[in-house]
């Protein structure tokens, strides 16, 4: 495989890595002109008496994956098999696996680490939310980009890349990463997941993993053993509350750990903020470029639908040089309201200035002019209910979903001028489009009046 040039309709152009299984290799999409990976499996691999059902699995597992459309997971495209191999078609990211980072010793500050951990917590939630348990979450699956914003990779596949395909029983997973469960052999449900991301924050604290040893050891100890706190082995200084968060997300008996991702955040997010200043917790971006070089602190990058639709907005004055517009704009901007106003620049007549106001305002994307809002769910409240951390924490992970990574400094914003739930649920719904914001809204228990 290793002059492959095609697979289906692709143009394989290089290989990205190489597994036990198989090769993931970066190609071509001729049909739609973007660069894609694609990760295949070995046929001749696989015990021959398991080869449908294991194919099958792969297939199922895969199309699971595809219905995770979420700007911290990277997209699953297609599933496709041929005599020799099954493969699955994904989004191809650029940028470098956190476990790149870990090897060559970077040093990440608090404000840092709740970036990664709190966009890997909002995937998490999301998958579960939808019935997908990853099983395999560690750094080498944890994709950083560019533009500092995290990506998720394998969700739903990492299973029959790590488990050599055979039969119900054996243990699958990555040995220092592993719940409990897994290394029993045991079945497995999102707290798995949750633990596995105990591990990764442990590592990201003190950059030690905190069960380690010769590999017939690691699985004792994750079963058996209680890891030292993070705060007697990381050079950041370290609360005891972030060492309970620790130990909640490691406990040994699935019962006792966070129940769900959002659990996980709202400590994580308690727990860091008597220790980072709230401008660094409101960012849900890493600098990486603090990582090498103490640069400045990077602006947020605006989701692509929340991009095309502004592109739209300001084509009708400006003709095709919206796009260019439009990218120059976004790596200046720090927010949706600053984006429209770099982009009014651009728009000579006053009158045709105003109507790119009207039309951003009547969209809500950069306004907090949204419809008045109500709670559902009873009859109309005679007072504003309190903000409370809890709800901005459980909205705002909510929000990323439309908006991605921006969607918590947002939030802060947000949280920052409003005085009850409804004024600060109107001011997030003024960043969404008219379909979007309805579906947000109903999610969250709100209606527009």
């Amino acid at each position: 495989m290793a002059n492959l040039q095609k697979i289906g309709k692709y143009e394989v152009q290089s290989v990205l890595g190489k597994g036990a299984m198989g090769v993931v290799y970066k190609a071509f999409d001729p049909a739609i002109e973007r660069p894609v990976a694609i990760k295949t499996v070995r046929k001749d691999l696989v015990d021959p008496d398991l080869v449908e059902q294991s194919m099958a699995r792969f297939k199922n597992e895969a199309k699971a994956a595809g219905r995770l459309l979420h700007p911290n997971i990277v997209s699953v495209y297609e599933y496709g098999e041929d005599e020799a191999n099954a493969f699955i078609v994904m989004e191809y990211v650029e940028g470098t696996g956190l476990r790149d980072y870990l090897n060559r010793r970077a040093s990440f500050e608090l404000g840092q680490i709740n970036a990664i951990m709190s966009q890997l917590l909002i995937a998490l939630d999301f998958a579960h939310e939808r019935g997908v348990v990853h099983r395999d979450i560690k750094p080498s699956n944890l994709i950083l980009t560019m533009s500092g914003s995290l990506k998720v990779a394998d969700f739903g596949i990492a299973r029959i890349d790590t488990s050599n395909l055979t039969t119900l029983g054996m243990v699958m997973g990555t040995p220092s990463y592993m719940s409990p469960e897994q290394c029993q052999g045991q079945s497995v449900d999102r707290r798995s997941d949750l633990f596995s991301a105990g591990v990764v924050f442990y590592e990201l604290l003190t950059g030690e993993k905190p069960f380690a040893g010769a590999m017939e050891t690691i699985g004792y100890k994750i079963c058996h053993e209680e890891p030292k706190p993070p705060s007697t082995l990381s050079r950041l200084k370290l609360s005891p509350t972030i060492d309970a968060v620790v130990a909640t997300a490691l406990e040994k008996n699935p019962d006792a750990r966070f129940q769900n991702a959002r659990a996980f955040s709202r400590a994580l997010r308690g727990a860091c903020e008597a220790l980072v200043a709230d401008d660094a917790l409101g960012a849900t971006q890493v600098n990486l470029e603090a990582l090498r070089l103490e640069s400045t602190v990077m602006l947020p990058a605006f989701e692509d639908t929340v991009l095309r639709t502004v592109e739209r907005q300001l084509a009708h004055y400006v003709g095709p040089m919206a796009r260019i517009m439009i990218r120059k704009a976004a790596s200046q901007a720090s927010d949706l309201g600053d984006l429209y106003s770099l982009l009014s620049e651009n728009i000579q007549d006053g009158d045709e200035r105003r109507k790119f106001f009207d039309t951003a305002r009547a969209s809500g994307v950069a306004t907090g002019s949204s419809p008045r809002l109500h709670a559902t769910g009873g009859q109309a409240q005679s007072k504003p209910e309190p903000l409370e951390r809890s709800f901005v924490d459980e909205t705002t992970m909510r929000l990323a979903v439309y908006l991605g990574p921006i969607a918590r400094v947002v939030a802060s914003r947000a949280a920052q001028k409003a005085a009850s739930r409804e004024e600060f649920v109107e001011l997030l719904a003024g960043h969404l489009g008219t379909q979007d914001r309805g579906t947000f809204l109903r999610e969250i228990g709100f209606s527009e009046r």
